[in-house]
């Protein structure tokens, strides 16, 4: 008798096991439905924000600058290469760096100057430890880099903050993939006249 009650209970449990097994996935169907709708709303919104923040970052980087061009050129380490000018004078270039950090790519704006030293960095975007890799981002960390150039900065050239050694070497090679870009690319303009 009682193999049989546990028997008759079987399907019934298979039956709830099935609907509970429905109702998850519709629910996490309508989930992800809803997530790309927003996604979809708000991917112009975070593009045309991601553009601001370069611009600023630019402005930042050369204060006397009034206009710049996005060159049609990307080299190993660099998403954008900018041409910056005051009026029509060419006053240096900016190489958007992408190195990757502890917590994962980082965004540099890096600005070379026509004599190839760093004008200045800025870190646009990270995703480093709060209160350890995020330190780098600091102006002041920031502006040991103005003025250097020329070559490859080794880390010896470099105050490293302690506890987020990744990060500043992510920094470091982010400074030194927009020097090289300088270098191969922008040089070349200088020297060919195409200012």
């Amino acid at each position: 008798m009682k193999n049989q009650a546990n028997d008759n209970k079987s399907p019934s449990a298979n039956k709830s096991l099935i609907v509970i097994t429905v109702k998850l996935l519709a629910i996490s169907m309508i989930t992800a439905l809803l997530l790309s709708c927003v996604n979809a709303l708000t991917l112009e919104k975070i593009a045309d924000n991601a553009k601001r923040e370069k611009a600023a970052a630019i402005e930042e980087i050369f204060p006397d600058a009034d206009s710049n061009i996005q060159l049609d050129v990307t080299l190993d380490g660099t998403s954008a290469l900018y041409k910056v000018y005051s009026g029509d004078s060419v006053i240096g270039y900016v190489a958007e760096a992408t190195p990757l950090g502890f917590g994962g790519e980082m965004t540099l704006m890096v600005g070379v100057n026509k004599d190839g030293t760093v004008s200045g960095v800025k870190l646009v975007s990270h995703s480093e430890t709060p209160g350890l890799g995020d330190r780098t981002k600091d102006p002041t960390y920031l502006k040991q880099y103005v003025g250097m150039g020329n070559d490859t900065i080794n880390v010896s050239e470099i105050d490293v903050i302690t506890g987020s050694t990744i990060s500043s070497k992510a920094i470091l090679e982010g400074v030194n993939n927009a020097l090289s870009a300088y270098g191969i690319v922008f040089s070349e303009m200088s020297e060919g006249g195409a200012e």
